[in-house]
């Protein structure tokens, strides 16, 4: 019913609400910019087919096309000191790891709470872990926006860095 796809200047960026204005901002003015200046990747949620979006409108999400963004997310690479690492693992590291940052992650207003957002950050993980088999990353760091978003990637194995309870880390290896 959903495709993941990267981000491309065909999406309709303009028609995505998540409730976040700074999320909703930086999808419409800056990840096509990121993208092209080779900042980040931002992969997008969309309805698989024009099918699926007329059946989603006949149901009541009257604005949804093929084009529509469901929800996406941002990947880029960074560096951590292991200073701002969970405690429990900083002593595996160097003083500084190449990490993966998981920098947004969204679903639009009419469609959390339904599981997207738990498809969206399998496949960052994943594709994070294909990365670092390439190119070396020891996990995945994410700064969540408040204490739900917290909770919310401490379901999936995400880890608290010292100090900081919305700066988070998963380890890869």
């Amino acid at each position: 019913m959903i495709k993941l796809e990267q981000l491309t200047g065909g999406h309709d960026r303009n028609g995505f609400d998540c409730g976040v204005a700074a999320l909703d901002t930086w999808l419409r003015q800056t990840a096509l910019q990121h993208q092209a200046k080779g900042i980040s990747r931002t992969m997008v949620a969309v309805p698989d087919t024009q099918r699926t979006a007329q059946e989603w409108r006949d149901a009541g999400l009257q604005d949804i096309t093929a084009d529509s963004i469901l929800g996406f997310y941002a990947l880029s690479s960074a560096l951590v000191v292991i200073e701002d690492l969970p405690q429990k693992i900083a002593h595996r590291y160097p003083r500084q790891i190449p990490v993966t940052r998981l920098g947004r992650l969204a679903v639009r207003l009419d469609m959390q709470s339904q599981g997207l957002g738990r498809i969206l950050l399998a496949d960052a993980v994943m594709r994070a872990r294909q990365a670092a088999l390439r190119v070396g990353s020891a996990g995945i760091v994410v700064d969540a926006k408040n204490a739900a978003a917290a909770r919310f990637y401490q379901r999936y194995g995400f880890a608290s860095c010292a100090g900081q309870p919305r700066k988070l880390f998963l380890a890869m290896w």
